[in-house]
């Protein structure tokens, strides 16, 4: 692994298993439920953070891995309750398997590849595919913690870190 990115791949091994944490105990009614109307459901929110592992696969040089919540999440769309997400139990199966994807990934990607300028500049600011794969690794934290807290409401129970 280049040293590069040591730390963003420590802290998605960290999320590996936090993710898979934050819906132990949802049942699919909570997963489907808004706090208000201003707010995402835990289904809306698991389904966009592994969108966001398959655009990280991208980034890191695997571009024939095909993103399968494409269409769910073009253009920013936003929450939309006649949309049916995938369920908690098949989230964290897809999850498994980016996750084995994004570990190798991060094994075999070179510095010249995460110099490349990405195909859109993200609000880091950083116009670089390490950039952008930057702010993929803080937005999949930022939405992780919407699970924890979600979590914590529904189930009472704070995300487990082990």
């Amino acid at each position: 692994m280049i040293p590069s990115i040591i730390g963003l791949a420590s802290i998605l091994k960290l999320n590996d298993r936090l993710f898979i944490n934050a819906l132990e105990n949802i049942i699919q009614e909570q997963a489907k439920e808004r706090l208000s109307e201003h707010n995402n459901p835990i289904n809306w929110l698991s389904n966009h953070i592994v969108w966001g592992r398959y655009e990280m696969l991208k980034l890191l040089g695997r571009s024939n891995e095909i993103n399968p919540y494409t269409e769910l999440f073009k253009n920013f769309k936003p929450y939309d309750e006649d949309i049916v997400l995938n369920q908690i139990e098949y989230i964290k199966e897809e999850w498994n398997k980016v996750g084995l994807l994004i570990n190798d990934a991060l094994e075999t990607v070179t510095e010249e590849q995460l110099a490349e300028e990405p195909k859109s500049v993200t609000p880091i600011g950083v116009p670089t595919k390490f950039g952008s794969f930057s702010f993929l690794v803080w937005h999949e934290n930022y939405h992780l913690g919407q699970l924890a807290f979600l979590k914590k409401y529904y189930t009472e129970e704070a995300m487990k870190f082990f």
